[in-house]
């Protein structure tokens, strides 16, 4: 799955990052490099712009470490509430 970044709202960003500040555990689901879907628990840790797009670094429950494209996060809920990050 080759494409272009698409920029995501700037009230999606921000919430990302301060689910990394607050030190959230997350409910994530995303589509992969090749459109396979994916999910995972884990803790944000860092939010970072290379090679013309923006990501969200996760420390998975196993320790991994991933980082994953904002633009293909499909949702993401905190765990201790459930409120999703991406209204």
């Amino acid at each position: 799955m080759k494409d272009n970044y698409l920029p995501i709202p700037c009230a999606q960003h921000e919430a990302y990052q301060y689910a990394v500040i607050k030190g959230a555990m997350l409910d994530l689901s995303w589509q992969d490099e090749r459109g396979a879907k994916c999910g995972a628990r884990a803790q944000p840790i860092d939010v970072v712009t290379r090679d013309s797009a923006e990501f969200l670094v996760i420390k998975q429950q196993d320790g991994s470490i991933r980082s994953i494209r904002l633009d293909r996060i499909i949702a993401a809920n905190r765990v201790i509430d459930g409120e999703s990050l991406m209204d």
